[in-house]
Formats: structure tokens, sequence, C-alpha cells
């Protein structure tokens, strides 16, 4: 059976008198596709940044690779992070580096190797996430927003990256765009075998890759299963968002 890389236990997030998160507890498999859904200001992107460290939680744990945290001192968490990426719902590049540049970032704050050497590293990256050479020496502005999704991929994968979190990853793409984002999250699994936690509205998406799907309202995790234990939930609020994803506008 795979051995569980991220485990979040009986976490709280409180900001102020707000209670953004309850009780969450869930455990995400090596080699696995973890969709979180939930509709706009259900806590989904807010469990995402507890799972890498950039919030704190009120109480409770969020375990990578078996280490707790919420208990690491920020020169441990940075060491941590190293086998962790993050894709930005916007990207998040830095607009004054190249591609080449932002995908090598790694290399160049990390280590010692040549520049030459690293934009050659950076290109091989750009090749997994299926673009070529020609995109390296172009800034973020030149690139569309499909694009800039698979440089912000390439990025998170550069380094000794084993789980990858995905915030909103076909947010304002075309359909089109969107499902060839979805076959690149699932392609980067069967290449590279990594852990995936994807955050998401889009219903489409989420049953197309997912292996299992946690669905979170008002900050709890109310229900979490297979993609076809989703489809078929008898939850009231859980059903309600999985018609209105597929068929119409979500209003959860």
């Amino acid at each position: 059976m795979p051995k569980p890389v991220l485990e979040v236990r009986h976490l709280y997030k409180r900001f102020g008198d707000r209670l953004i998160l309850k009780d969450i507890n869930l455990t995400v498999y090596e080699g696995e596709i973890f969709v979180i859904i939930g509709g706009s200001g259900s806590g989904k992107s807010t469990l995402l940044k507890h799972m890498i460290g950039l919030l704190k939680p009120t109480s409770g744990q969020v375990l990578v690779f078996g280490k707790d945290i919420t208990k690491l001192s920020e020169t441990e968490l940075d060491r941590l992070r190293l086998k962790m990426g993050y894709v930005f719902q916007e990207g998040a590049l830095f607009d004054f580096l190249t591609v080449w540049e932002n995908v090598g970032f790694y290399y160049l704050e990390h280590t010692d190797l040549p520049k030459g050497e690293v934009r050659k590293k950076a290109i091989e990256i750009l090749k997994k996430v299926d673009l070529d050479e020609g995109v390296a020496d172009l800034y973020p502005s030149q690139l569309s927003g499909g694009m800039k999704k698979r440089v912000s991929t390439a990025r998170a994968i550069a380094g000794e990256g084993k789980i990858i979190l995905y915030d909103e990853p076909t947010s304002g793409l075309d359909p089109i765009t969107s499902r060839n984002i979805d076959r690149l999250i699932v392609s980067l699994r069967e290449r590279l075998g990594v852990t995936s936690v994807v955050v998401t509205h889009d219903m489409i998406s989420a049953l197309s890759i997912a292996d299992r799907i946690g669905f979170i309202h008002k900050g709890e995790l109310l229900e979490v299963g297979t993609p076809k234990e989703i489809l078929n939930s008898k939850n009231p609020v859980v059903k309600q968002f999985v018609e209105k994803g597929l068929y119409g506008d979500i209003r959860c």
C-alpha cells in the first residue's frame, strides 16, 4: 500500500473571530492525485497554504513526509519545501526573469552550476511540460495563460519536488487549455511519480484527474471519496455542488 506523504490532523484556523477551517483531517498518499473542491470562500485555498507552511494553523498538525511542519523553524521549512512545488493561481512567475531563468531559479539560487548548465537543465524540464526551447528566452508577459501555467508547473518540478500543490490550475483558461492542463497533471504522475494536491472549483477537471476528492464547505471537510463516490454522494450539499458544477453555475 502507498505510504502517506501528507497528513492534516485536527486542523483549525481562525482569522480574528472567524473560523475558516474546522477540524480538517485528511491523508494524501504517495503518487496520488488528491483534489479539493468547494465553492468560493469555502476554505480550500487556505487549507492548501497550510500544507506548504505559508499559513500556521490555530491548532492541529500538518505532516509532510512525517514531519510536523507547524513546529519547524523557517530554515527547516525552507529545506523541506525543496521537496515540494506550489503552482499559484496566477502562475506567480518573476516578470523580470526569462522563462528559463524562472524554471531554473532553484538551481540559480541553491547550486553553483554555471548559467549555461542551468539553462540546459531548464530546457529539459520545459520539455517535460510539453514546451520547447523556443519559449526559453521569452518573458512571462509574452506568454498565454496556458503557457504561464505550464512554466509555473515546470518551475515546481525543477528541484527535488516530490509533491506539487496546485491552486486553481485551470482558472481563467478556456476549456481546451483547461483539459490540456489536466492531462499534464496526470502525465507528471505517470512519468515522474509526482504526488499532486489540486484545489479547484472545476468539477469536470476534478472528476477527470482525481484518485480521490475531498469536498470542503464553510471550512468543514464534508466528504472524501473516489470520483464515483462523490458523483453518487447522498449529502445534499455535495450533490448540489456537483450538479451545478457539471450543469450550471455554482452558487454554494
